[in-house]
């Protein structure tokens, strides 16, 4: 894996990270339980790339997280892995995509 691949992998973890932590404050804010409905999504995402949902975090979380994912996206579709990791890759994007769809779906419901 090269200096690239690394920085690469970190920017993804940093943007999922913060788009968690979007969700997450949403969700507190929320009686309705709406966003249960993103919760295994995000979760996979998670487990993937090895970050702790409901973590602290203490960056800042002024964005759209589904913008946030959306680029990550963009980032793990350029990734070159090994063919012992494209499994990996593969779910990583499938993962991302989806979590971000389930946050549109949620988002643009209570939206309306």
């Amino acid at each position: 894996m090269s200096t690239q691949d690394d920085s690469q992998r970190r920017r993804i973890v940093e943007l999922v990270t913060r788009a968690e932590a979007i969700v997450e404050g949403m969700e507190t804010a929320t009686l309705d339980g709406c966003w249960a409905m993103t919760a295994f999504g995000r979760y996979r995402l998670c487990a993937l790339l090895g970050i702790m949902p409901y973590g602290i975090y203490e960056g800042s979380v002024e964005a759209d997280p589904v913008a946030l994912l959306e680029e990550a996206v963009a980032i793990a579709d350029a990734l070159e892995v090994s063919l012992e990791e494209l499994s990996w890759r593969l779910a990583l994007g499938d993962a991302l995509r989806t979590a971000a769809a389930d946050i549109r779906m949620v988002r643009d419901a209570r939206d309306v």
